[in-house]
Order: C-alpha cells, then structure tokens, then sequence
C-alpha cells in the first residue's frame, strides 16, 4: 500500500531516531535499512528538502534529524514522500445515485482512511521504543 520509497524513508528515520544525533552516513543508513545507496541518496534529498533531516559534511558529517522525533509521526515522514489521498469521488457512481460511493469505493476509502489513522497514531520515537511482534 506504501510505495517503497515512503518505506524506504521510514526505515532511515527510525534509524535516525535510534542514531540519537549522531551523524550517520547514506552508506551507513542504507546497509542498515537494507536499501540501495542510489535510492538512500535520492530519499534523503527529499527529506532534507522538507526539513526532516540535516546533511554535515566532513570528517564527522553525515546525517540527522531535523524534526523531533516525538511528534513526528509515522504519516508525517509518508507525506513529505507520496502523500496518501483519500477519494473524492466514485467513478462508478452516476449523478443520480443518492450516496457518495458505491460499495467497492466505500470499502477502499474505508481501507486508506483506517491507514491514514493508523500511520497517524505512532510517532518515530513510540516505534524506535517499542517492538512489535504481531502483524495485525
């Protein structure tokens, strides 16, 4: 449901967040997150771009975060990447329909809402804290 590089970009942040201001490097941030370094260095433009992170040069740069962690949410970090849209309107539905949404379009804006609501609730600080074990 998330594209890869919304995920790739929570992954450096929540490796960021553990980091605890300490710079690290693409290279370090992308063999630790399991992402190529050409794409870590793409999402950390788009990251510096809004803010989230701070690149240092030098012997002891590298990167980190910009934001406080504690309230910077997961869905936060997702926006600044591709944000999630909910839907406007059903394609399906006919001028004359009495509802909003036929039955399909209901259950998949349902679906994106439950997300939206969810990505909401954990900031990068609740994530790098707590370990989940469940898939649900």
């Amino acid at each position: 449901m998330l594209s890869t590089t919304s995920e790739y970009a929570l992954r450096m942040m929540v490796l960021l967040t553990q980091a605890e201001g300490k710079p690290q490097t693409c290279a370090e941030l992308s063999e630790a997150g399991g992402i190529p370094q050409q794409y870590g260095w793409k999402v950390l433009g788009i990251l510096r771009r809004a803010g989230m992170v701070q690149g240092q040069r030098g012997r002891y740069g590298g990167f980190v975060l910009q934001c406080d962690p504690s309230t910077t949410s997961m869905l936060d970090v997702v926006n600044v990447i591709a944000p999630l849209q909910r839907m406007e309107d059903c394609p399906l539905c006919r001028e004359t329909d009495s509802s909003r949404f036929c039955a399909l379009h209901a259950e998949m804006d349902k679906a994106m809402g439950a997300t939206v609501f969810a990505l909401g609730q954990r900031s990068l600080s609740e994530l790098v804290a707590h370990r989940y074990s469940d898939h649900s």
